[in-house]
């Protein structure tokens, strides 16, 4: 029979994942896509014009230290009186990977059984 106490894996909070992606300027970036792309679907939209935006996140291994490099990329397509305006924004962001896949800005501290977990903070 096993001592070991299982430590529970956390899920990643995503408002601090998109707050951190970029150095924390992917979240003002989108909010301020979402806003023109809204302003020109109801200034110029019609029944078959939309406006468009999407998100693209791939993560691919970095280094030895449980990190995973994650490319960022925003597009979106507003529309115009005449066409569309589009725009693209790619960036790259390193996090850690902790136990059960959480992905944090900050390094994980190793447990007690060698499982890696998240280093507490006070807020």
């Amino acid at each position: 029979m096993s001592n070991k106490q299982s430590v529970p894996s956390k899920k990643t909070d995503v408002d601090n994942f998109i707050a951190e992606l970029e150095a924390g300027t992917f979240k003002p970036k989108l909010a301020h896509i979402l806003n023109t792309i809204a302003a020109s679907q109801v200034t110029h939209g019609k029944a078959n014009r939309k406006a468009k935006v999407t998100v693209e996140l791939s993560l691919t291994n970095f280094g030895e230290g449980g990190q995973v490099l994650i490319a960022s990329k925003l597009d979106y397509k507003a529309l115009t009186p005449t066409g569309i305006k589009s725009e693209s924004s790619v960036s790259e962001s390193v996090f850690y990977v902790g136990r059960g896949g959480e992905l944090t800005i900050e390094r994980p501290k190793e447990d007690y059984t060698g499982q890696f977990q998240l280093v507490q903070q006070n807020k």
